[in-house]
């Protein structure tokens, strides 16, 4: 038995957990929902992975290193109906996959045994997905929010009976990490951003391209992680661009991570590694005048500030660590059964 094994309730059955992703790509919630996997199976438990599209052994989710194994290791699905047996659990986190999980439960099953991952604040936005995410809120299941922003946000719509816990995302910020020498190259700042959810940086590059204090770097299209870990660690400076709802935002934090320093607006979730003029400074969101003012200011740091705010971005990593997230997800585990079984006790 692991260590990790052993924290889980020595009651809780060696069943099944059936994981729903909507795709393959490693977009960063069918990361986290690998992550859960690979969680799942640490704890002693059996997991398996459903989609819609059919699983390839050769999907960039699968290159991620912590990944590698489970094409071979799990068992993937498509069939539209999941094989949920008596001691299985089923963890969604598309508010879609509600629905798919509920035509599979066995009779009489408690929908404590939904395990309902929200990472994003949109879900109390009615106009996301027509206000279904809102909608599903209502409804029974056990919520696990990856943080107390997610939380705090979606608490008020929650059915009475359902169980809402915490726990901090994981990531392997190890990946991206760089240590820097100690000094500051005022004289050429080399700045990278992307474009995945904003075109601001390349409006703040536009604004300053005639500017020689500035080198500007960005990935347009899809990436992998490598070619972002090489955008960050050719950077000093990292404008964050998260959209206006987010969960967390993990550029920004693999970011700081890499010794960058960041550049960021508050835009929910990613304010949970965040702190305003101590590991990034904040502009409005899409702002292009707060980001070019930024950068402005950075250009004058002196060696000490700079250093100041990159050591202050690191210390902040640690906390969103994998092993920490596992031992968060064994507790819900043991608290589920423990809710499975005082419902379903005749």
């Amino acid at each position: 038995m692991t260590g990790d094994d052993a924290r889980l309730d020595s009651r809780v059955p060696r069943g099944t957990v059936h994981v729903l992703t909507p795709t393959y790509r490693p977009a960063g919630g069918v990361v986290k929902l690998m992550d859960y996997v690979q969680h799942v199976r640490a704890l002693g438990l059996e997991a398996s992975v459903w989609s819609p599209e059919t699983a390839s052994a050769d999907s960039e989710l699968f290159r991620i290193e912590r990944f590698a194994d489970l094409p071979a290791q799990v068992p993937m699905h498509s069939s539209p109906v999941l094989d949920i047996g008596p001691d299985d659990l089923a963890l969604i986190s598309l508010p879609d996959h509600y629905e798919v999980v509920l035509d599979s439960m066995p009779r009489g099953a408690s929908l404590h045994r939904v395990l309902h991952l929200v990472q994003n604040v949109r879900h109390t936005n009615p106009q996301w997905r027509a206000g279904y995410p809102t909608r599903l809120l209502t409804r029974p299941a056990t919520r696990i929010a990856i943080n107390d922003i997610v939380a705090d946000e979606i608490r008020p719509w929650l059915d009475p009976r359902a169980d809402l816990h915490v726990v901090d995302l994981g990531h392997d910020t190890a990946y991206f990490a760089r240590e820097r020498p100690p000094g500051w190259d005022r004289a050429r700042v080399v700045v990278g951003y992307t474009t995945w959810k904003s075109d601001v940086g390349d409006r703040v590059a536009e604004r300053l391209r005639d500017d020689p204090r500035f080198i500007f770097h960005a990935i347009r299209g899809t990436a992998s992680w490598a070619e972002v870990r090489d955008l960050y660690h050719r950077s000093d400076v990292f404008l964050s661009t998260p959209e206006p709802q987010e969960g967390l935002y993990l550029p920004g934090l693999e970011a700081m991570a890499a010794g960058c320093l960041v550049v960021t607006p508050d835009c929910g979730g990613n304010m949970a590694y965040c702190r305003p003029d101590d590991n990034v400074l904040l502009v409005p969101y899409d702002d292009v005048n707060g980001y070019v003012e930024a950068l402005t200011t950075m250009a004058a740091f002196s060696d000490e500030e700079a250093q100041r705010m990159r050591a202050a971005g690191h210390a902040v990593v640690p906390r969103f660590d994998l092993t920490a997230e596992r031992a968060g997800v064994a507790d819900v585990l043991a608290h589920t059964w423990d809710r499975v079984r005082a419902a379903e006790s005749p």
